[in-house]
Order: C-alpha cells, then sequence, then structure tokens
C-alpha cells in the first residue's frame, strides 16, 4: 500500500468512526451508503451481499460463499455483482482498533445506465460466473470513495453531488485496468449484472 492510499484510509477510518455509533451496521444521510463499526470480533453471520462495493478502512474480514473463501482488508475491496447468500465473520477488531468498513450499493439499473452511457464493452458469460470478487485497492477509486463520504459532512450537498460520486465510483470501477487481477474482476461486475438484467427482462441477447 503506497503511502498516499495510506492517509487516506487513515481519512476514511476518521469519517466512520465520527458517523457510526458503538458497535453495529449504520444508515446514513445518502441512502445506499452505510458505515460499520465494530470493537469485537464476530460470529459467522449469515447476510445477503446486494449489488455492492465493500471498502474496510481499519481491520479485516472474511465471507465465505458455497465453498469458497473470501478474505480481504484495507489494502483491498470486495465487490458483490449481484444478490447473494453469503457468511461473514470480522477476524480483525479490537477496542483500541475497531473494524471500519463501508458498503455502498447499487442498484442493477443504475450498473446498466453507467455502462451505456459511457460505452464501456459487455464481455462474455465466462467472465460473468463469479459474483463475488475482491480487487486491490487503488488512489483513483479511493480519492472518489473519499469525495463521497466527505459529503456526510455537508449533508446539504448530498442531493446534487452524491448521484454524481456515485456513478463515478461505479464507472472507476467498471473501467479498471491497471492491472490484470482488478480488470478482470470488474469487467465480471458489468458482465454479471448486465447479463442478470437482461434475464430478468426477458430480452435476446445480440
Amino acid at each position: 500500500m503506497t503511502e498516499n492510499i495510506l492517509q487516506q484510509q487513515t481519512e476514511l477510518a476518521r469519517l466512520i468512526g465520527q458517523h457510526s455509533g458503538d458497535n453495529g451496521v449504520f444508515e446514513t444521510a445518502i441512502p445506499s451508503l452505510f458505515v460499520i463499526r465494530y470493537t469485537h470480533v464476530s460470529e459467522p453471520a449469515y447476510r445477503v451481499y446486494k449489488p455492492s462495493l465493500c471498502v474496510i478502512a481499519q481491520g479485516s474480514k472474511e465471507v465465505l460463499l458455497a465453498q469458497e473463501r473470501f478474505e480481504y482488508s484495507s489494502a483491498e475491496y470486495l465487490i458483490s455483482s449481484m444478490n447473494l447468500p453469503v457468511v461473514g465473520q470480522i477476524i480483525t477488531a479490537s477496542p483500541e482498533v475497531p473494524y471500519l468498513s463501508f458498503k455502498l450499493e447499487f442498484t442493477q439499473d443504475l450498473i446498466l445506465e453507467v455502462m451505456n452511457d459511457s460505452k464501456l464493452p459487455i464481455t462474455s458469460k465466462e467472465n460473468a460466473k463469479r459474483a463475488l470478487f475482491v480487487g486491490e485497492m487503488e488512489f483513483s477509486l479511493m480519492d472518489a470513495i473519499l469525495r463521497l463520504v466527505r459529503l456526510l459532512d455537508s449533508p446539504n450537498d448530498i442531493p446534487y453531488l452524491a448521484p454524481l460520486f456515485i456513478k463515478e465510483i461505479l464507472y472507476k470501477l467498471l473501467r479498471a485496468r491497471s492491472n490484470s487481477r482488478s480488470s478482470s474482476d470488474c469487467t465480471r461486475l458489468g458482465a454479471s449484472c448486465y447479463l442478470n438484467l437482461r434475464k430478468r427482462q426477458m430480452l435476446p441477447f445480440g
């Protein structure tokens, strides 16, 4: 992790701590944004992940999907591209250094809108098979994330700026090309959501 991203993580942790309570998942003034704070390691818990981006500012977490295990921390992010039943467990947290994270949910309609507006390519069905994946955090993505979370300190700006920043974050995820891991993962995000939306609308391919 670079020094710049470390500084960004420190600011994100401060903002999450400022806008969360003692322990739990907390709604924010931005309807699709949730902040999470825990001062202890948790027991495994069943959840249904919606299409979303999960970012840890402090601590680490493990997520189980069927037979696959995903572990991520502040150097990474986790993406779910569809509704998924998972088992999640916070594995690094303490009263001195609490687990701090946020979850930003996307609708499949928004994903399709960003892909259509930006003319991003749709990949094949093969790339859509994996619906949960971990990518490496990048400076430009964290910069957009921080601009969104900072809006919690300026609630009057939320109705106007939050939708723009959310689209920017989603766009950066979909077009990521900086390394092979994030590129393939984010391509799968777009392909998976596109294929699911087409199936839901019962539209033909091609």
